[in-house]
């Protein structure tokens, strides 16, 4: 975990999800209830939030939609830098741009598996 990371967030709004797929937390999570891919090609596939535990299929979840949550870095990402899902369909949060994104890093994370506050954007493809 970043050293200047405690955790903190600014949970403001969140919804209960059914999950389609197993989830674990700290990740982004489609509106089909599984954990978001980096390339969707369909509206449910698109970020809706972030999970605040982890669920196995069919169970209920907590997804964080408004403000900030935690989630797990699937790689370095600076402070400031737009996020998107990994490539890897972990829901993981790796680099993204201003044309592909769901989210902006509140803070930096030096390597994976760090957690980092984002600010939950709508999700952009150019």
């Amino acid at each position: 975990m970043s050293s200047h990371m405690n955790r903190q967030f600014d949970k403001r709004h969140a919804v209960t999800v059914v999950a389609a797929a197993d989830i674990a937390p700290y990740r982004f999570v489609s509106y089909g209830g599984q954990p978001a891919p980096a390339a969707p090609d369909k509206p449910l596939k698109e970020v809706q939030g972030v999970s605040e535990t982890g669920a196995r299929q069919g169970e209920a979840l907590s997804v964080v939609t408004g403000y900030s949550y935690t989630v797990e870095a699937a790689e370095a990402i600076e402070h400031g830098a737009y996020v998107k899902p990994a490539a890897d369909g972990s829901g993981k949060a790796a680099a993204g741009t201003a044309s592909d994104h769901c989210g902006r890093a509140l803070c930096a994370a030096a390597r994976a598996g760090e957690l980092i506050e984002v600010q939950v954007l709508h999700h952009v493809h150019a």
